[in-house]
């Protein structure tokens, strides 16, 4: 048994909740380098003369940063500046770079690179800081990427994690400056990476300084590092990396193979150089095949400048080779593979250079070079003037005279949109009546006039929650909160007192505040809106961020809320209680209906200094969403029993569909105290008694599933009530019933109610705030006393008036009315 195993076991929970902070303190590093990063952050001043580099993770001083440092290293104007490189114990220092003075070298997220990570003025990457990193104000973060992408990146990579690219999104949205070889390039980098009309910072479309490495590289010096003789032609190979850790054997020995048939067919004349992945260069390495591999501390810009040939694949290396006018071959044995996994940005066909499948195809482009230039002349042309056109040897001095010396130069913008921004959180996108009307809203939203981005937790873990956000419009922008906030051990143990007792006078606020400019970076939001409102995290998050206007909606009777009762444990008490002392911090308050609106405003009026803050937006509905999926592959008429394939798996085979032989009763809603189907099971099952060709459709799932199918088994009714679990796509069963039927204790509005009225059905509600306002508002419907007799009536009422009870609800009306309420009292800045 584990320490904390036992520690769970003797020590009660209220003490756990606050030692937590302390043993996860004593347990993981990434928390205490975070608290010393804290610390440094808050206690230090920024010297201006400190300039620190990060060149892949610190994998090699090579790259952009290399090429700008350099370029320092010799301006006399810099002759005061520390140069701070991060690398790794295996990263190999270039001799010329080992002994400067002024120059440091530390160990990748060590105690001194965070540091000088909180110190340095200036901060130049080219791939992205730890999830710790927090540009502080000034400081000038510089990310220079690495590359023309030929293969997709971030969100256009087509087998892919949901939020693989947050961190990388992360490190742009906090970028001063988004250095990029051509305009390309920064379409690619900010739409992949999902921040186009977000990006607080400069996109810098003023070329690559590594490629300037190119033009002045000393290529005698480099010839006698790698031991080539002066008259002989160099040939690179320089493949993508395209295994994984640990079959990097597999992929050493395939890169061999190729390299030793391509040396026993072509002319002596020739050297066959291997620039490989740092994990096949290792393993090259140990096999003692280094006459064919180049060490993985040389620059590849400086390298090209020596190279007659360019063998590659899918590496953007070759963009950087075009100013040469040297001929390019691509091999690409695995394309088609690679194209269904990866994905490029450009057809293959259309590349500058013969395009081979296997290594007899490269064999013969070498041996017949001079009609491989001929041939590809024109391709060749067409790529060097659309993605090399900074490429003259200027580009790391366009660079520094814009960075170092806020020189006006041409080719630099912003690429934020002067749309009114809303930053949303959604409530978690479980299934819910929430993420159903979170869904609406998005998809409703005029996007002309609105620029929207969704926030939300980093993991690839819940399927569910993915699921339902691919239903939103695709114009939201998202960014995701990955790893955690920067905070010193006091601060976390406030935080959680502040989480335990719901007093806000514990209420770490600063590290509320630095936390959102940890996540959002340099963008800048016009409206913070806390669409869940059951979250403590995101409501500190969006009480204390950076808005012009700050929401919260409240989509429950949320007095009733904390009192709910589960399994004999209350949910949300604890949390609502920390969410309530918020309330005051955010400038509307808005529940979901005006009769639920007048509750919350009763109770929870205390929480805020003006009530005027409080009021009322109701939920839009997705009519055309709802439309579409009612028959979306689906065809149920004259069927007795659904296919298992019907709508998912989730549906059991066998399961009774609606016939005119029956009256088919509804409802839709989770499995959970409020919505008290216990109260629906026993009505129903007095009204069934008398009327025999009656059914009842329960959908959706929740706690008490275990409990409502046992009551239904005891009061011996299962042939006539069916528990379909939760349906992705309920609409075609909703469309072929005749009533619904809402049991609920209390509800924010009932958007299930407004779903059942869009499809024409009738339907039944308790009397209650929310759905009364929906049945009153509309003229359609019935409510009904709030208990079992209330039900039996009404359902009685129903099969009496021989079904009559037809409505022509104007959900078009209904929806402009909702969002206008949205724009008026939402979006409106005063």
């Amino acid at each position: 048994m584990t320490i904390r195993k036992i520690i769970q076991k003797i020590i009660p929970y209220n003490i756990r909740f606050l030692l937590n902070p302390l043993l996860n303190h004593l347990k993981q590093r990434n928390i205490r380098l975070r608290s010393i990063y804290t610390k440094t952050w808050e206690e230090f001043p920024i010297n201006d003369h400190i300039i620190f580099y990060e060149a892949y993770h610190g994998r090699n001083i090579t790259g952009n940063p290399y090429a700008i440092f350099s370029y320092l290293i010799d301006d006399s104007r810099f002759k005061n500046f520390q140069h701070i490189w991060a690398v790794r114990k295996d990263t190999v220092i270039p001799s010329h770079v080992r002994n400067l003075p002024n120059v440091t070298f530390v160990l990748y997220q060590s105690v001194e690179y965070v540091k000088y990570l909180a110190i340095g003025k200036y901060l130049i990457n080219d791939t992205s800081f730890p999830s710790y990193f927090q540009k502080r104000d000034g400081q000038i973060y510089v990310n220079t990427w690495h590359g023309t992408p030929l293969k997709t990146l971030g969100l256009d990579i087509k087998q892919r994690g949901v939020v693989d690219h947050q961190n990388i999104q992360r490190n742009f949205l906090y970028s001063d400056f988004l250095v990029t070889p051509n305009s390309f390039t920064a379409e690619k980098l900010l739409n992949a990476f999902d921040i186009n009309n977000i990006y607080g910072g400069t996109v810098l479309d003023t070329g690559y300084p590594r490629v300037d490495l190119l033009y002045k590289a000393d290529k005698n010096k480099i010839k006698r590092e790698l031991n080539i003789p002066s008259h002989k032609k160099v040939i690179l190979y320089a493949p993508t990396w395209r295994g994984k850790v640990g079959d990097e054997e597999d992929q050493s020995l395939t890169l061999k193979k190729n390299i030793e048939k391509v040396h026993q067919h072509i002319s002596n004349d020739y050297i066959l150089l291997l620039k490989s992945h740092y994990f096949e260069s290792n393993h090259l390495y140990e096999q003692g095949n280094t006459f064919t591999s180049v060490p993985n501390s040389m620059d590849s810009n400086e390298l090209l400048s020596i190279v007659d040939i360019l063998i590659t694949d899918y590496s953007s290396i070759f963009f950087e080779f075009l100013p040469t006018e040297r001929p390019v071959i691509f091999y690409t044995d695995d394309l088609k593979e690679y194209e269904r996994d990866r994905g490029l940005y450009i057809p293959m066909q259309n590349l500058p250079g013969p395009l081979c499948q296997d290594i007899e195809e490269v064999i013969n482009c070498i041996n017949d070079i001079e009609q491989v230039k001929s041939i590809y002349r024109s391709e060749y042309d067409t790529f060097l003037k659309r993605y090399c056109y900074h490429d003259d040897g200027q580009a790391t001095t366009r660079f520094v005279d814009t960075v170092f010396f806020q020189r006006p130069t041409e080719n630099t913008y912003k690429a934020e949109t002067n749309k009114k921004k809303l930053l949303i959180y959604g409530g978690g996108f479980l299934n819910n009546g929430i993420t159903s009307s979170i869904i609406s809203l998005l998809n409703s939203i005029d996007y002309d006039k609105y620029d929207i981005t969704l926030i939300d937790h980093g993991t690839n873990k819940n399927k569910i929650k993915w699921a339902n956000m691919e239903k939103v419009n695709k114009n939201v922008h998202h960014i995701f909160r990955g790893g955690t906030w920067n905070a010193s051990l006091l601060d976390i143990f406030r935080h959680t007192l502040f989480l335990y007792t719901g007093n806000k006078k514990y209420a770490p606020v600063h590290i509320y505040e630095r936390e959102y400019s940890r996540i959002v970076g340099l963008s800048k939001f016009d409206i913070g809106i806390d669409f869940g409102g059951y979250n403590p995290f995101w409501s500190s998050f969006f009480a204390y961020g950076k808005f012009k206007k700050k929401c919260i909606y409240l989509h429950s009777d949320m007095e009733r809320e904390v009192n709910k009762k589960i399994n004999n444990k209350y949910p949300h008490k604890r949390n609502l209680g920390v969410i309530f002392s918020l309330y005051n911090q955010f400038d509307k308050v808005l529940s979901v209906s005006e009769l639920t609106h007048n509750k919350n405003l009763k109770n929870l009026e205390k929480y805020v200094n003006h009530k005027s803050k409080m009021d009322y937006v109701i939920n839009p509905i997705d009519y055309k969403r709802i439309f579409s999926l009612r028959n979306n592959n689906v065809q149920f008429e004259n069927k007795e029993k659904t296919e298992s394939t019907s709508y998912r798996g989730d549906i059991q085979e066998g399961f009774p569909f609606p016939d005119n032989k029956h009256v088919n009763f509804i409802t839709i809603g989770r499995l959970s105290p409020e919505k008290d189907h216990q109260k629906l099971i026993k009505a129903f099952t007095q009204v069934s008694a008398v009327h025999n060709h009656v059914r009842l459709y329960i959908v959706g799932d929740g706690s008490l599933k275990k409990d409502l199918i046992q009551l239904v088994q005891e009061l011996n009714i299962e042939d006539k009530i069916i528990f379909t679990g939760h349906l992705e796509n309920p609409y075609p069963l909703l469309d072929h019933c005749d009533c619904f039927i809402l049991s609920s204790n209390y509800e924010g509005q009932g958007i299930v109610l407004l779903e059942a009225l869009i499809l024409g059905l009738p339907v039944i509600s308790t009397d209650i705030p929310g759905p009364r306002s929906i049945i009153e508002d509309s003229g359609f419907g019935m409510t009904v006393e709030n208990s079992v007799f209330g039900l039996v009536e009404g359902m009685n009422a129903y099969l009496k008036n021989n079904n009559q009870m037809n409505n022509q609800f104007d959900y078009k009306a209904y929806q402009n009315k909702a969002m206008n309420m949205f724009y008026e009292k939402v979006c409106q800045l005063n």
